[in-house]
Order: C-alpha cells, then sequence, then structure tokens
C-alpha cells in the first residue's frame, strides 16, 4: 500500500497538481492505471529528462521490473523519446517502449524476475487503456 502512496507523492511533487491539457496521456493517468491494474510501483524518483528528450521522467520499479515514464509536450516529441528509450531497455531480458498520447513507457527486465513477459504485459496494457 505504501508504494502507490510514494508514487503518488512523487507526482505531487513533480507538478502532478496541473490540470492535464488537451493532447493525450499525462503522467498522473499513468499513476492511476497501474493501481487500477493492481501493479505496485515504488520507488519512483524524478529522473533526468533530457536522456529522452522529455518535459519531465519519472523513474521507478513497478512489480520488480525497471519502468521509466516520462512526458512530452506533444506526441511528435514523443517519437524522438521512442529511440532513447529503447537504448535504455537494451540488453534487458524483456524490454518494452511505447508511447500512449504524450507519454512513453519503457520496462525492462534486468533482474529476470519476468521470465514469460506477463508482467511487463500487465503494466503496458495498463498503459494502452488509459486515454
Amino acid at each position: 500500500m505504501r508504494a502507490p502512496i510514494l508514487f503518488a507523492l512523487a507526482l505531487a511533487t513533480f507538478g502532478c497538481s496541473k490540470k492535464a491539457t488537451e493532447g493525450g496521456v499525462r503522467l498522473e493517468q499513468i499513476s492511476d492505471a497501474f493501481s487500477a491494474a493492481g501493479l505496485k510501483p515504488s520507488n519512483f524518483q524524478p529522473t533526468d529528462p533530457s536522456r529522452f528528450n522529455a518535459s519531465r521522467c519519472l523513474a521507478g520499479r513497478v512489480d520488480e521490473i525497471d519502468t521509466v515514464v516520462c512526458e512530452y509536450g506533444s506526441p511528435d516529441a514523443l517519437a524522438l523519446g521512442k529511440k532513447a528509450g529503447e537504448q535504455w531497455a537494451g540488453g534487458a531480458t524483456t524490454a518494452a517502449v511505447l508511447g500512449n498520447g504524450r507519454t512513453l513507457l519503457a520496462v525492462a527486465d534486468r533482474t529476470h524476475s519476468d521470465p514469460n513477459g506477463k508482467t511487463i504485459h500487465k503494466i503496458t496494457q495498463a498503459c494502452t487503456k488509459t486515454r
């Protein structure tokens, strides 16, 4: 129960009190989607968004899977960040990088805790169902 609260607090200090604008999914909606799917985010902290060509990013773990969620100023800007997300995820046993509106999700199983990819699938499904 503590991890979702910490994730929500990280988002709050990261500016989630701002009203979401038109143009797509935002970080706050991804956090809600993780919780609704029964996923357990933990240790999310702001990370350098320039690495992903983003406006803002959070990095942490979701059910033991390394995760980065970044927000972009526009869907076009998101395309620039996908390549950086793929580089970040490179070398992991199982990984996924996808965009939804203005948000990039990158997940990587570096600890081999999800050998069949079911957890990564659940994380990506939570993100793609968000509108």
